[in-house]
């Protein structure tokens, strides 16, 4: 009599394995006690017409939570994380986001979750009050040297004359009413360049143009001046 071996049924044996370890996940994420650490998105409302943030404002919280094994899922993967909404009402006199107001509102959110606590990591603020102010833009032509016996022949153009710069109340102090352009050390034929603005690309600060746009002609004087040789 012959007795034929009988080959394993690997597809099948996979099938039940991964059938048993669903039904042994499904069953596990239906309990509670489940505690996991959620980053949470978090928006801070001020008066940004009145005051500007001089660091980065957070943008997320961490919150040690515990529920659902799946509403814990679900959040983890943030899914459905609508952000919490923190109000500054004085910023000059704000340092620190408070953690139990945020516990607070997160437990508000979260009807269904346990919030156990926020971790205080990188919820420091800091505002100055926001400072608007027009500048007139000039060509400082003062160390440039051109070709002997040559001077400027036109009016010197400047496009745009002015701008609006607005920035953190410390800053503003630095950029002044008027700002004087550099022009390149040499220039030896009619100019016309965009060249940048000082001042305006300092952090936090912003303005209605960062460029200027600076043209004139040069000419030759018909006879040298006196003195010269």
């Amino acid at each position: 009599m012959i007795i034929e071996s009988m080959k394993p049924d690997w597809k099948v044996a996979s099938l039940c394995l991964v059938g048993a370890l669903l039904f042994w996940l499904m069953n596990a994420l239906n309990k509670e006690g489940y505690s996991a650490r959620l980053a949470y998105p978090l928006q801070v409302a001020y008066d940004d017409s009145l005051y500007v943030p001089t660091s980065p404002l957070p943008r997320q919280i961490q919150a040690s939570i515990t529920g659902n094994g799946w509403d814990l899922l679900w959040r983890t993967l943030s899914l459905g994380n609508q952000p919490i909404t923190y109000a500054i009402t004085n910023p000059l006199h704000t340092k620190f986001i408070n953690t139990a107001s945020l516990t607070n509102l997160l437990s508000d959110q979260l009807k269904e979750t346990q919030v156990n606590y926020i971790i205080a990591d990188s919820l420091d603020v800091s505002f100055e009050r926001r400072v608007v102010k027009t500048v007139k833009l000039q060509a400082d032509t003062s160390d440039v040297r051109f070709p002997r016996h040559f001077v400027i022949s036109t009016v010197i153009n400047v496009i745009p004359q002015s701008i609006t710069v607005e920035g953190p109340e410390s800053a503003m102090r630095e950029v002044p009413n008027t700002i004087l352009i550099p022009l390149p050390k040499k220039i030896s034929g009619d100019f016309d360049e965009r060249l940048a603005i000082p001042y305006v690309n300092a952090p936090n600060v912003n303005a209605t143009a960062k460029q200027v746009n600076i043209s004139f002609e040069i000419a030759e004087l018909l006879s040298p001046p006196p003195g010269s040789k």
